[in-house]
């Protein structure tokens, strides 16, 4: 069964159910059949993120502390979670990746300033489990099938909206491709006074508060 973007509030109500919104990200991103990956499918995940869109990306051991300190990092869909089918020896390959980096305060300023190194972070720059994200540093999207495009950057809206409403969104595009996806489907706009690239998306409150008051004005 295909996911879509709009979800009642029942289908919210098991993410809102964890302890952390760490953990309330991780949940909402399961109910799409998406998981953090880790050991071995960490492994194929970077190297299919590299297949897709190159070097340089944060190396396997990066991405190793920020899953463990964060229970995110690089998220992945299989083909048959994309096709919604069980996969009880957990084989079947990777075929969407979704890159999210929770930031704290000094992460969300570092970002703002361009001293946020993507590639790798300042551990004082990552939420650890516990703490609440002020922002969120997308790594970036990388498929090998258009539908896992598709439900990756619904993922990334329902997550926005539903679990951290309050948070920002960045990103730097690594490939042209990446950057029509950043920017004409998730609607990110290059960050005010950036000189590496950045892109940002206002937290779903900023956008619902720019709306009300641009509809007001009309």
């Amino acid at each position: 069964m295909a996911h879509h973007f709009t979800r009642t509030n029942l289908e919210v109500r098991s993410p809102m159910e964890a302890r952390t919104t760490l953990e309330r990200i991780a949940r909402a991103a399961a109910d799409f059949n998406v998981h953090a990956l880790s050991g071995s499918r960490l492994i194929e995940g970077r190297s299919l993120a590299v297949g897709l869109v190159g070097e340089p990306i944060a190396s396997l051991e990066t991405m190793a502390w920020v899953y463990e300190r964060t229970k995110l990092g690089l998220l992945g869909i299989t083909h048959a979670g994309l096709a919604d089918e069980t996969d009880p020896t957990d084989s079947s390959p990777l075929c969407g990746l979704l890159g999210i980096v929770p930031l704290n305060e000094a992460g969300n300023q570092a970002v703002l300033t361009d001293h946020f190194d993507a590639v790798s972070p300042d551990p004082n720059h990552v939420c650890t489990l516990e703490e609440e994200p002020i922002g969120i540093f997308g790594w970036g999207i990388a498929v090998s099938r258009h539908e896992a495009a598709r439900l990756l950057v619904n993922l990334g809206l329902f997550i926005s909206q539903h679990i951290v409403p309050r948070a920002d969104w960045y990103a730097r595009a690594v490939t042209d491709d990446g950057a029509r996806l950043l920017m004409g489907r998730m609607n990110l706009g290059l960050l005010e006074g950036t000189k590496i690239g950045t892109l940002y998306m206002p937290s779903y409150q900023k956008a619902e508060v720019l709306f009300n008051q641009t509809r007001g004005v009309a």
